[in-house]
């Protein structure tokens, strides 16, 4: 009898948990067609931070009509928001799109911040000519990823100086250099190394382009000529770490220069298989 007491108080002690779910709905856009949905999509990691989250999962593939729904475990009577990233999936099924980036959503009790979040997988060759249009590389990326391209970065091109001119240039830059990192590292996977290269190198010099305005801006045309614009990857990693000393040596470090010289060793002590993900948005923009 004293057994079944003590196990009726543990159970009325032990936390009931309730469930809430969000709705996710992926599409793919590929020209000239316009957003579907993209269906069999699978693999949407929860993360906590930057750890896996056991309170959420998105299980199974997207349906016929591109949706998923992932599930929280709740308690209503817990105020201590939880924010929590949705991470879509890179996967055969995704191979010639974009992956989109990573969305959050916040947790209250059994109250989501939202109901349902968007995902769209764009595809690659789309991506770039939509980021090049109207700005002076539209041409050079007008037939990207066809029999006919074969382009090259070229250093000397003027259109990398009239870009980078603009924050809104810069931006797209910023994107561009995302971008076609993202192809490279798909061509590696097929094992394609000349496309993979010719993408590759096209990432790495527009990495050396924002690195060199970004010094010319802050620290004028003495800091911006040690920069060299090349496709290669060890005079991006020289950049980085002259950008560094220059900013190091400063004899008074202002705010700016402390998040510039906190990204710049970010990126310098980034491997250069994960230089595409890594994010030149700071110093594209500060």
């Amino acid at each position: 009898m004293r057994t079944l007491a003590i196990s009726l108080v543990l159970a009325s002690a032990s936390p009931v948990f309730a469930e809430v779910t969000l709705q996710l709905l992926v599409k793919q856009h590929a020209m000239p067609n316009t957003p579907r949905p993209f269906r069999d999509v699978g693999s949407f990691n929860i993360r906590l931070g930057d750890t896996a989250s056991a309170g959420g999962e998105c299980p199974g593939n997207t349906d016929a009509n591109g949706k998923l729904s992932c599930r929280f475990a709740c308690k209503p009577e817990d105020l201590t928001a939880k924010n929590f990233k949705i991470v879509p999936p890179r996967n055969e099924r995704t191979k010639g799109y974009t992956v989109p980036g990573t969305r959050e959503v916040s947790l209250k009790g059994c109250q989501l911040s939202v109901a349902e979040l968007e995902f769209v997988y764009v595809d690659i060759a789309y991506a770039v000519r939509d980021v090049t249009r109207d700005t002076p590389l539209a041409t050079q990326f007008a037939n990207v990823d066809t029999s006919t391209w074969t382009a090259s970065f070229d250093p000397a091109s003027p259109g990398w100086a009239a870009m980078s001119a603009t924050p809104a240039g810069r931006a797209k830059l910023e994107q561009l250099r995302a971008l076609t990192g993202e192809i490279a590292l798909e061509k590696a996977s097929d094992k394609d190394t000349a496309k993979a290269a010719v993408w590759g190198n096209f990432s790495v010099g527009i990495s050396n382009v924002l690195l060199k305005d970004s010094a010319s801006r802050n620290y004028g045309q003495g800091a911006a000529s040690q920069i060299k614009v090349s496709p290669d990857k060890a005079d991006l990693y020289k950049n980085l770490g002259v950008l560094e000393a220059h900013i190091e040596s400063r004899p008074v470090m202002t705010p700016r220069d402390a998040r510039l010289l906190n990204d710049v060793s970010k990126l310098r002590n980034t491997s250069s298989d994960k230089l595409p993900g890594a994010s030149f948005k700071s110093i594209a923009m500060d």
